[in-house]
C-alpha cells in the first residue's frame, strides 16, 4: 500500500516549483514544419514542430473538449456537406483554435495523438471535376479529418490507416495537405491529394523530416506495410494522368503529384534547405540547387536534439545566409518567406515520451505569435483546466448552444479584434511592438524570455517527477498538480509581456504599431492619437503617412457611409480566379475557393474593407461603369495580389 502524500505537502511542491521558475526568470511566408525521431534527441523523446503562419489577424483559442458518447445511429456532419456515422464515445483532446481556419486547428489527444498539416498544392483538378468523376463523396473530408483522428485514434498508426479508410470512402477536398501523425511511440506524415489519393511515410527513428509547403516524401514502397501506407491507385492513376512514366525511373511522390510551381517555389524550399542546413552543418545541398526540387524528405542531424533546439530552428530568419535580408539590419527580419514570419501567430513544439503516462510524458511547448519575440510555454497533456485568458472569446466554447462545426465557423467579426484580456492579443500586440523597433528591442525580449524558458528547462524533471509519484498513487491528485504548474507558468508568461509591453523603447515604429493595435480594436481617436505621435518623433516617417491615410479612410466612411446602387454591385459580383465576389443579404461578401465567406464593407465606390481582417483592403478595377475586370487585394504595408475577373 502506497504512502499517503498530504495535501499540504502537494501545495508547498506546486508553490517550489513555481517558485523556481521564478528565481530564474530574469513577407509572406507559410507554414513549417519538423518531426525528430527519437533516435535523434537527448531523451528519446519525438520532437514535432510546427507553426501557423495565416494572417496577423488570426487569433489562437486553446480548449479542452472532454471525452463524449453519442446515441445509437448518430452522425457527424462534415464542413463541406456530407455526414458519417458516429462512434459511441470519442476521446478527449485539447484543441488550439484559430476560430474561422479550415486546416490550421492543431489536435492532441488523450492518448498524445497530436495532428497538424501543412498545405501542399497538388496537380489535380477543381473540386468540381473531381467529385464529378466519384472521387469525392458529398464534398469530401476536410476541417474533419483530423478531429475524427483525435476522437477515434489511440495511436499514430491507428490514426493513418483510419484515415485511409475515411480518404478511400469520403476523398479529401484541398488541393493537398500533408497532415503530421504524432504519437509518442511513432510518428506518420500523410500526404493527401484531392480526391482519393495519398501516401504516408513513418518518421524513421534516426532522422528529422522537414516540410514546408509542398510534398516531401520521395522514393515510395508501396511493398513495405511496417513504413508507407498508400492509396490503392496512387501510382496507376498518376501513370493514367500522364504524370509518371514508369520507364522514367523510381516513382518520387513529390515530384510526380507537385505542381512545379510549389515543388521548386522558394518560399517552399527556402525553409526546408534553411531546416536542413541548421542540423547538418556539411549539408551537401546549397540553397540554388534546393530551388531545382531536390531536396530530401529528412536529413540525420549532427548532434541530438533538445527542445530548445528545436526552437532556435523555428525563430529563424536565415540568418547566417545569403537569403538573410540586408534590411534587417535597420528593420524587421520578417520580409519574405522566413520560418519566423509576419504571418506567425501560434508556433508548438510538442515533446512525446513512450515511457511516460501521456498526461505527464506529452508536453506541448506553445508560443503565440511569431516566436522569435514570444516564449515557449508549457502545457502538459494532463491539464485539466485553462486560464479564461488563453481562450478569452466573444462567445465561450463551453457555454454555446453551437456544436463544433458552427462554433468555429460561425464566430461572430469581434473575434478578430485585438484585446489584451486575450493571450493573443497580449502576445500578437507586444511581437508587433518589437516588429516596430526591431534591432533596439528584440534583445529586451529575448533576455526576459531566454530566461524564462532556462527556467522551464531546469524545473522539468523535479515536475515530472513529483507528477510521476502522485499518479502512481493517484490520477487525480497528479492532474491537478500539473494544472496547477502549467496555469502558473501560463500567467506568468502573460503577466511578464504585459510589463515588456510597458517597458519598450519608444520609437516612431512603436507608435505606429500600437496606432494599428487600436485601429484593429476598432478605436480610431486612439490611432490617430498613436499615429501623430510617431509623426512628431519623425515627421518623414512613410509608414506612419501611410497608416494614417489608411485610418483616415475609415473614419471618412464611417462619418459619410457610402451608398451603392445594386447596378455597381452587380458590376464587381462575379469570380476572380479562386476568388469569388456574391451579393447575399444586401451586401458582397468575398470567398477564396474552400474558404469561408467574408462581408465586405465599403470605403471608397470602388475600395471595400473585410469585416474580419482589417489589414486587408479589396479594389475592384474596371473601365467606366461596365463589369470589373480585376479584384485587387492589398495591404496597408504596399503588398498586393492581382486576380482578374473570369465571368
Amino acid at each position: 500500500m502506497r504512502k499517503a502524500i498530504p495535501i499540504t505537502l502537494l501545495l508547498l511542491l506546486v508553490s517550489a516549483f513555481l517558485a523556481a521558475a521564478s528565481a530564474h526568470d530574469g513577407g509572406v511566408g507559410g507554414c513549417t514544419a519538423l518531426i525528430a525521431g527519437k533516435g535523434t534527441t537527448v531523451d528519446g523523446s519525438i520532437l514535432y514542430a510546427k507553426t501557423e503562419d495565416d494572417g496577423r489577424d488570426d487569433i489562437d483559442y486553446l480548449w479542452y473538449v472532454p471525452r463524449r458518447s453519442h446515441k445509437p445511429g448518430s452522425v457527424v456532419r462534415l464542413h463541406n456537406g456530407g455526414t458519417i456515422p458516429q462512434v459511441s464515445e470519442t476521446y478527449a483532446y485539447l484543441w488550439d483554435e484559430p476560430p474561422g481556419t479550415a486546416y490550421s486547428n492543431a489536435l492532441v489527444n488523450e492518448w498524445g495523438v497530436a495532428l497538424g498539416s501543412n498545405a501542399c498544392s497538388s496537380k489535380e483538378d477543381p473540386v468540381g471535376e473531381v467529385e464529378a468523376r466519384g472521387n469525392l463523396v458529398d464534398g469530401g473530408l476536410g476541417f474533419d479529418l483530423r478531429v475524427l483522428l483525435a476522437e477515434r485514434a489511440k495511436t499514430a498508426r491507428e490514426a493513418v490507416l483510419l484515415a485511409a479508410e475515411l480518404l478511400d470512402t469520403y476523398g479529401y477536398n484541398a488541393s493537398g495537405r500533408n497532415l503530421n501523425i504524432v504519437g509518442p511511440k511513432e510518428a506518420w506524415q500523410l500526404q493527401m491529394v484531392r480526391g482519393k489519393q495519398y501516401v504516408a511515410r513513418r518518421v524513421r527513428d534516426d532522422e528529422v523530416a522537414l516540410i514546408a509547403n509542398t510534398y516531401s516524401i520521395r522514393n515510395v514502397d508501396t511493398d513495405d506495410s511496417e513504413n508507407f501506407i498508400c492509396s490503392p491507385r496512387l501510382i496507376e492513376y498518376a501513370v493514367e494522368r500522364g504524370w509518371y512514366d514508369p520507364e522514367s525511373g523510381p516513382f518520387d511522390f513529390a515530384a510526380v503529384y507537385a505542381p512545379e510551381s510549389s515543388h521548386k517555389n522558394p518560399r517552399n524550399t527556402d525553409r526546408h534547405w534553411n531546416m536542413a542546413r541548421l542540423l547538418v552543418e556539411d549539408f551537401p545541398i546549397t540553397w540554388e540547387e534546393a530551388r531545382t526540387g531536390v531536396l530530401p524528405v529528412s536529413v540525420k542531424p549532427d548532434q541530438k536534439l533538445l527542445p530548445g533546439d528545436v526552437m532556435a530552428i523555428f525563430r529563424s530568419h536565415y540568418e547566417g545566409t545569403d537569403l538573410f535580408n540586408p534590411e534587417s539590419a535597420t528593420t524587421s527580419p520578417h520580409v519574405g518567406a522566413t520560418i519566423c514570419n509576419d504571418r506567425s501567430h501560434r508556433t508548438t513544439v510538442v515533446q512525446q515520451r513512450e515511457d511516460l503516462p501521456p498526461e505527464i510524458g506529452t508536453v506541448i511547448w506553445r508560443a503565440l505569435d511569431r516566436p522569435c519575440a514570444s516564449v515557449f510555454v508549457p502545457w502538459y497533456l494532463g491539464v485539466t483546466e485553462i486560464p479564461e485568458a488563453f481562450h478569452h472569446a466573444p462567445e465561450m466554447f463551453y457555454s454555446t448552444e453551437k456544436d463544433l462545426l458552427d462554433y468555429h465557423f460561425g464566430m461572430p467579426p469581434e473575434t478578430w479584434r485585438p484585446n489584451l484580456e486575450s493571450s493573443g492579443g497580449v502576445f500578437k500586440l507586444l511581437t508587433s511592438l518589437v516588429d516596430g523597433d526591431y534591432v533596439n528591442t528584440i534583445g529586451i525580449v529575448r533576455e526576459e524570455w531566454d530566461a524564462f524558458e532556462e527556467a522551464m528547462f531546469l524545473v522539468q524533471p523535479g515536475v515530472e517527477k513529483t507528477a510521476l509519484e502522485l499518479y502512481q498513487w493517484d490520477r487525480g491528485l497528479a492532474l491537478e498538480f500539473l494544472t496547477g504548474y502549467v496555469n502558473g507558468a501560463a500567467t506568468r508568461s502573460l503577466e511578464k509581456a504585459r510589463k515588456l509591453i510597458e517597458d519598450l523603447p519608444p520609437s516612431p515604429g512603436y507608435y505606429v504599431q500600437w496606432g494599428l493595435f487600436h485601429y484593429g480594436a476598432g478605436d480610431l481617436d486612439s490611432a490617430i492619437e498613436m499615429i501623430d505621435k510617431a509623426l512628431e518623433v519623425d515627421p518623414a516617417n512613410e509608414e506612419a503617412k501611410r497608416c494614417l491615410e489608411w485610418v483616415n479612410d475609415e473614419v471618412r466612411a464611417e462619418a459619410d457611409p457610402i451608398t451603392l446602387s445594386r447596378e455597381r454591385i452587380d458590376a464587381f459580383a462575379g469570380d476572380y480566379g479562386s476568388y469569388h465576389v456574391t451579393f447575399e443579404d444586401s451586401r458582397l461578401h468575398l470567398q477564396r475557393d474552400g474558404g469561408e465567406k467574408h462581408l465586405l464593407r465599403p470605403i471608397t465606390s470602388d475600395t471595400f474593407r473585410t469585416e474580419k481582417f482589417w489589414r486587408y483592403r479589396v479594389r475592384f478595377v474596371g473601365e467606366g461603369t461596365g463589369p470589373a475586370e480585376r479584384l485587387v487585394i492589398y495591404t496597408f504595408e504596399g503588398r498586393s495580389d492581382e486576380h482578374v475577373r473570369d465571368r
